[in-house]
């Protein structure tokens, strides 16, 4: 094809027409530009159609952990919502200082001293961050979704550091130096313990403002997570119908 237009070039050149020679020079250049502009039209469309697959294939990965993450999500507010009712019956005890009420108080009081990470896992929604697909995202309220549920992971990370701290610098000391923790452990702590060991003065413990406040602050970090937990949950459930807008 190139030495077919290069023969028509040479003979009009020959044969003295030389502005035959101009106007299909000008031809042959317009229809190069028109077919490379067709070519990156084609390139772009495919490109952009790679994209929209690629984003589909996302969103449906996406609302399928969604859809986990949502029973996860309420299974720990199932845990939370127990643990809270615990602590709430140990402060209620300990208010009364009722010495009839010890065998109940050893039931609950294991709740303060049982710290629950969340660690929450949403391995294909840290790669689509991680991709830089969020910018590619164009309904604005799945982008603002997507966006919130980010920071609702980090917050979830950071409370995880906090209820670490607090487990380790103030519930489990207090725990080893005054509650024989072998007898006030959860049940399901406590099966797979050796029964034993010097008794907890209860006494010490009714008077203990110590005691009090860990108690109380125990119940306040409870509480947080299980109003961070519905909140997430709210989030999640918001997110599915959206992602499920865009993959039906």
């Amino acid at each position: 094809m190139i030495k077919f237009f290069s023969n028509i070039r040479k003979n009009l050149i020959d044969k003295g027409k030389t502005s035959k020679y101009l106007k299909y020079a000008i031809g042959e250049i317009f229809l190069v530009v028109i077919g490379i502009l067709i070519a990156l039209q084609v390139s772009n469309w495919n490109q952009r159609r790679i994209e929209r697959d690629k984003m589909f294939s996302y969103y449906k990965k996406l609302n399928v952990e969604v859809e986990e993450q949502i029973l996860v999500v309420q299974n720990l507010i199932e845990g939370e919502n127990d643990l809270e009712e615990k602590q709430k019956k140990t402060l209620q005890i300990l208010a009364s200082k009722n010495q009839d009420s010890i065998p109940a108080l050893l039931e609950n009081i294991g709740a303060l001293a049982t710290a629950w990470n969340h660690n929450l896992s949403y391995e294909t929604f840290n790669e689509f961050l991680q991709q830089g697909l969020l910018t590619k995202v164009e309904k604005k309220k799945l982008k603002q979704l997507l966006l919130e549920l980010k920071g609702e992971l980090n917050f979830f990370e950071r409370g995880d550091v906090y209820i670490d701290n607090q487990y380790n610098m103030l519930i489990e000391p207090f725990f080893a130096e005054h509650i024989n923790y072998s007898n006030a452990a959860l049940p399901m702590y406590r099966e797979h313990f050796v029964v034993g060991g010097p008794q907890t003065d209860f006494n010490f413990l009714f008077e203990s403002m110590k005691f009090w406040n860990v108690a109380t602050l125990k119940l306040e970090t409870t509480q947080s997570n299980l109003r961070s937990l519905n909140s997430l949950l709210n989030l999640l459930e918001k997110l599915k119908k959206q992602l499920h807008d865009e993959t039906h």
